[in-house]
């Protein structure tokens, strides 16, 4: 009989938790090294979006069925109210009409997934911590916080935003803390009801959730110093909040002061840039040890459960575990990544730190009918089908993680020489360069091309060098003036002639996208980019999160100079880019990917 392949997976949270069940079900011998000597009950709550469902699906019928038991139920006509602090509603969002998310105390998800993972034949090791790790051509040696040691042929790094295993892996340093803090308990029959509310103060979100039972729990994020929170532990925190909400409607100021304080939890809030690296070998990491993000999006564990399915099915797909290991990878860091940036950016905007801060976040949820701007695009994923063993995948040596240079590709759809639209792209293409990233600017002279029909690439040269030049692209940012509240006919023409990439189908497969609008009307600034957005997806791009309308070239940069607003969002923009685009790079097939072993 064939030897079962050993897993150990450090951290028993719910991605932790949700590989363990994935993988014991497909035959690996599982055992989660968990820090906690056991499973807290109560404590604070967190929404399982359509996507993390799907994904608790593909992990098996028991996940999926088990999770699905343990929250609230989101009805199909159920709207969450999103509200200013005295209580005036702003807009009613409808959470149940695309199947909505689903609300679920943290603990009640971990005993879930932990009976799961336990039915499927899953060990458990608990009160002990994985400290460090060796890695071989054909196992891994790990060391554990009692000052044992045991072998496994693969260590999933699960251990949470401080992890143990990521800083053995990469070494780069702690969290950066993003400006807020959070504290989060639990209330029973408030007169609220069982349904959920976004209340909006000046430098305070407060979201509640309903999680069955007659309880809600909530989320009260807060802009302050590091450290300031957490230090006054959790009933003092809780005081504090209170005497902040003082005016607020009378409801949500009872929901706080209602609340059981064994439940209340006090954290400051973090995330990391992306990584280019997860994998060393035998080695992977896993939800928020390789991509925490700060929660305003509601993803983190959704997240986690993606990137179990996807670790369970590449596993169990390929015999070789680097190899597969590395596939995970490949398929995993580019949407985390667009969506850690998203979950900042939304994060930021929530806030409304200053007044006119609140004012902007108080009048987009008025005008946009609902609280996030990118949450319904992220929770579309559904797991891709798994070949039986990805033999196209080449199979990695140790040490073998090549981090490569990627290339950005800038597209101006303005006709006149030197036209705001050209010193942009030339600026951004400058901040590329200054990344150590290199970069190539089309002007509208150069995308002057004759009107797109199939087969033009092999019939006008300057089409076939704009395609070629695209083909080597691991990021694109297309400027263009607000010509007509829409993008520029000379941007559009260039844009179809990507049809011709590799077939009839439009294709920029998985390269980021930035986006940037040049003009003073701000309605056709924002029509532009909304249509250069969906012109990201039509040519299934990955358009960074933000999006940047700018009424003149920034200035060249000096070191003494504050840099203007929408100079700051622009390089914003740049660093997004270059951060998906350098997973690409890292992450594609062939010879520019891993090494093909020897």
């Amino acid at each position: 009989m064939t030897q079962r392949q050993t897993v150990f997976i450090a951290g028993g949270g719910v991605g932790g938790l949700a590989a363990a069940a994935g993988l014991a079900a497909r035959g690996f011998d599982v055992t989660v090294i968990e820090r906690a000597a056991t499973l807290r009950e109560g404590g604070s709550g967190l929404m399982i979006q359509p996507n993390g469902l799907r994904a608790a699906d593909a992990l098996g019928a028991g996940v999926g069925a088990r999770v699905r038991a343990t929250g609230h139920a989101t009805a199909p006509d159920e709207v969450r109210v999103l509200m200013d602090a005295r209580g005036t509603v702003l807009a009613e969002e409808p959470v149940g009409a695309a199947g909505g998310p689903m609300p679920v105390l943290r603990s009640a998800l971990h005993r879930a997934l932990l009976d799961e993972a336990v039915t499927a034949g899953a060990a458990l090791r608990m009160a002990t911590t994985v400290e460090d790790y060796t890695g071989h051509d054909d196992h891994v040696t790990v060391r554990f916080s009692d000052g044992t040691a045991a072998t496994c042929q693969a260590l999933i790094g699960s251990d949470g935003i401080h992890s143990a295993v990521r800083r053995r892996m990469l070494g780069d340093g702690p969290p950066v803390y993003r400006g807020y803090t959070s504290v989060r308990g639990r209330t029973r029959g408030s007169v609220l009801g069982q349904r959920g509310h976004v209340v909006n103060g000046r430098g305070i979100q407060l979201f509640v959730a309903p999680v069955g039972d007659d309880t809600l729990y909530w989320t009260a994020k807060i802009t302050a110093p590091e450290g300031e929170w957490p230090a006054k532990g959790p009933e003092e925190a809780r005081r504090a909040l209170l005497a902040a909400l003082e005016g607020w409607y009378p409801p949500v100021v009872d929901l706080v002061r209602a609340a059981d304080p064994g439940d209340v939890v006090v954290t400051d809030i973090h995330d990391r840039e992306p990584a280019a690296r997860w994998t060393d070998h035998r080695v992977a990491l896993l939800g928020d040890a390789a991509h925490p993000m700060v929660p305003a999006l509601g993803q983190g564990a959704n997240m986690a459960l993606e990137d179990a399915a996807v670790l369970a099915d590449r596993l169990s797909a390929c015999a070789h575990i680097p190899t597969a290991l590395a596939a995970y990878a490949r398929e995993r860091m580019d949407r985390t990544a667009a969506v850690v940036l998203s979950s900042r950016r939304q994060g930021a905007l929530d806030q409304g730190a200053d007044r006119d801060g609140e004012q902007r976040r108080n009048a987009r949820m008025r005008a946009a009918g609902r609280k996030d701007q990118d949450a319904l695009d992220i929770a579309a994923w559904r797991p891709a089908p798994v070949a039986a063993d990805p033999a196209h995948v080449s199979a990695p040596r140790k040490g073998d993680d090549i981090v490569h240079t990627p290339h950005i590709v800038l597209l101006s759809g303005s006709l006149r020489a030197g036209s705001t639209s050209d010193r942009v792209a030339q600026w951004c293409a400058q901040r590329v360069t200054a990344e150590g990233a290199t970069a190539r600017v089309f002007t509208g002279a150069e995308l002057d091309f004759p009107a797109y029909r199939p087969g033009l690439a092999a019939c006008h040269a300057g089409v076939a060098g704009f395609l070629d030049e695209l083909r080597r692209a691991d990021g694109v940012v297309l400027v263009s003036p607000t010509y007509h509240a829409s993008i520029s006919g000379l941007l559009k023409n260039a844009l179809d002639a990507v049809n011709d990439i590799d077939g009839p189908q439009p294709l920029l497969d998985g390269r980021a996208i930035g986006t940037v609008a040049v003009g003073a009307g701000p309605q056709g600034a924002a029509t532009t980019l909304t249509t250069l957005r969906t012109v990201a997806h039509a040519l299934r791009g990955w358009p960074a999160p933000l999006g940047v309308a700018v009424t003149r070239a920034p200035a060249p940069a000096a070191v003494d100079r504050q840099q203007a607003p929408d100079e700051a969002r622009l390089e914003e923009m740049v660093r997004q880019v270059l951060w998906l685009a350098g997973v690409r790079a890292a992450a594609s097939d062939g010879t520019r990917s891993v090494p093909t072993a020897a």
